[in-house]
């Protein structure tokens, strides 16, 4: 007497094999999603960088949400290692933003609203190290708080980002006599 699977028995089957599968992992890496991509994001040119010679700051904001951003507050602040080093210097030079945000060197972006979901507003801002700037530890770098509201009543996001640090390196000279 042969025997055969019924309809429930396959359709049974089926999913427990899926559960299974989707447990170990086996179904493939899943794709990646907005939760991956930062809300802020910064560059910056130089790693190192000389006494009189200029940096530039590229601060990409993405909108991670579901919705429409319908607000965005942010500032922009150097960190207290580079506040707090009396020798270390630099001057604000310039800053330029795409089309809907407004910005000020040194000081952040305001951006225009509403965002769509996925959509990104890149601001660049660049500052001169001062000639008689102190070398070595700290280093330049800044960072951002941010605070948005979404359309459609979904739960605000914030968070605090922090700039690649730039090292302020002195041009070393050899000493008088030493050949070059």
């Amino acid at each position: 007497m042969r025997r055969t699977m019924s309809s429930f028995s396959r359709a049974g089957f089926a999913a427990l094999l899926a559960l299974v599968v989707s447990l170990l992992g086996l179904a493939g890496a899943s794709p990646a999603s907005a939760a991956d991509t930062p809300a802020l994001a910064f560059t910056v040119d130089k790693t190192q960088a000389t006494p009189g010679s200029d940096v530039t700051v590229t601060m990409t904001f993405t909108n991670t949400g579901t919705a429409d951003v319908r607000f965005v507050w942010q500032s922009f602040q150097p960190t207290w290692e580079t506040s707090s080093a009396s020798g270390l210097k630099y001057t604000w030079k310039t800053c330029t933003a795409d089309p809907g945000v407004t910005c000020t060197a040194g000081q952040g972006a305001t951006y225009a609203v509403p965002i769509a979901p996925g959509a990104t507003r890149k601001v660049t801002m660049t500052y001169t190290i001062g000639a008689d700037s102190s070398c070595g530890y700290p280093d330049v770098a800044f960072y951002s708080y941010i605070y948005t509201e979404f359309a459609g009543g979904q739960p605000a996001k914030d968070g605090t980002y922090f700039t690649p640090a730039t090292r302020v390196i002195c041009p070393t000279t050899p000493p008088a006599g030493a050949q070059a």
